[in-house]
């Protein structure tokens, strides 16, 4: 099982114009779920919903939600080296779609920082040749996340309750001739 696991595991952190995506590491999540602050931890950091996370993370075993490309990812703001957020895949594909996630402290949102994360998701997601699509799902009257998901390809996917959801079908590869 382990050797699967690692041949899922990102080769290198994700890294975008002003961030760096990478895995957290086992002090981190432990800190996270114990409301522990960590001096490369922004002021807001983590969320109630980052320490539910966290706590279900470790309770499950935190290996697989530390080094796969199923977990999710610190994102670092690469000028302070702080921690303002985390994105990423809630686990495993579950028929073929992967469901992305995150979130970004209040301090440091509406700044462009999901847009700049999310192509890079995207393309981490369709290198698993089994994944044919990815999901995501929003509170209802979240219009910043709506926005972010369908300026980025997604479209609206009908469901019920009190949430919106959106799926990113996997691009279609040219056909050599």
């Amino acid at each position: 099982m382990t050797e699967v696991l690692d041949e899922l595991r990102p080769e290198r952190p994700i890294r975008t114009e002003r961030l760096l995506l990478r895995p957290f590491v086992p002090e981190e999540l432990e800190a996270i779920a114990d409301s522990t602050d960590l001096p490369q931890f922004a002021p807001g950091f983590p969320t109630p919903e980052d320490r539910d996370w966290a706590q279900t993370a470790l309770e499950a075993g935190s290996y697989f939600f530390t080094e796969t490309m199923f977990s999710m990812f610190a994102i670092v703001d690469a000028a302070s080296e702080q921690i303002i957020g985390m994105a990423g895949f809630v686990g495993p594909p579950i028929d073929h779609e992967l469901e992305v996630v995150g979130s970004i402290v209040p301090a440091r949102q509406n700044q462009g920082y999901g847009g700049e994360v999310l192509p890079h998701l995207l393309e981490l997601a369709f290198q698993n040749p089994e994944v044919t699509a990815v999901n995501a799902s929003v509170p209802w009257g979240n219009g910043p996340a709506s926005k972010l998901l369908l300026d980025n390809g997604f479209t609206e996917r009908p469901c019920g309750g009190s949430e919106s959801a959106y799926v990113y079908a996997r691009p279609e590869t040219p056909r050599s001739n």
